[in-house]
């Protein structure tokens, strides 16, 4: 690759940021580094169709089922169902940066300002008591009732969680080697609650292709900077 190419994106990139793919990639020297890193973020971009949809759904799905279980819209307030510190500060963050903004209080905006870990925390065995025996239902009728338990669901979306964090923060994935099935996990997720937004997703979802052919159609285009 000529250094009037490479050299720029050394520096734009940082050499310890490329360290992450420099471990792992071995062959065609330089092309092959930064197809990598070209191809990790088209990963990224493939899976956060799905990834978008299913934080949505999950929220929403969640909130619903315990507004319509405790008959009350901001049952988030009531600390005898939303107990631990992490959740309740994590409600006050929200809260706080829709005062910054000048918006009102109201559930809609303050269930759509929560965090994604706000949202998988609640599978935590602290809320199965609480929450999971009441709303699991409702929450996920869809699931096969063989595995609806709040166990397999904390597994599922802390798996779930932690490749969104990667994604988001720009992490390397590329070399997983079940980044296949953790796409196909997200759908099914996705599935459980809302098939029809599986389906939606479905309709513009790349990621099989971009996992297949991704990698050999960029070094394709940046060896022409060779």
């Amino acid at each position: 690759m000529q250094a009037e190419f490479s050299t720029p994106l050394f520096k734009a990139l940082s050499h310890e940021r490329l360290a992450a793919y420099q471990d792992r990639v071995s062959g065609d020297g330089q092309l092959n580094l930064f197809s990598h890193y070209a191809w990790n973020m088209a990963l990224s971009e493939s899976l956060y169709p799905a990834l978008q949809a299913l934080e949505i759904t999950l929220r929403n799905a969640i909130y619903d089922a315990a507004r319509d279980y405790f008959k009350r819209d901001d049952w988030f307030d009531d600390t005898s169902i939303i107990h631990y510190p992490y959740n309740i500060n994590t409600l006050l963050k929200a809260k706080d940066t829709l005062r910054r903004k000048h918006k009102a209080l109201d559930p809609g905006r303050i269930i759509a300002e929560l965090t994604f870990g706000f949202w998988t925390s609640l599978f935590d065995s602290r809320y199965e008591q609480i929450l999971w025996h009441k709303i699991i239902k409702t929450t996920f009728p869809h699931m096969p009732k063989s595995i609806r338990t709040r166990q397999h669901l904390s597994q599922r979306f802390n798996k779930i969680r932690n490749l969104r964090n990667r994604i988001f923060h720009h992490e390397p994935i590329w070399y997983w080697r079940d980044l296949q099935q953790q796409h196909q996990d997200i759908l099914e997720a996705l599935g459980w609650i809302t098939p029809e937004m599986e389906a939606l997703v479905l309709t513009i979802d790349r990621f099989d292709e971009t996992y297949n052919n991704g990698l050999d159609m960029i070094k394709k285009q940046l060896g022409t900077f060779c």
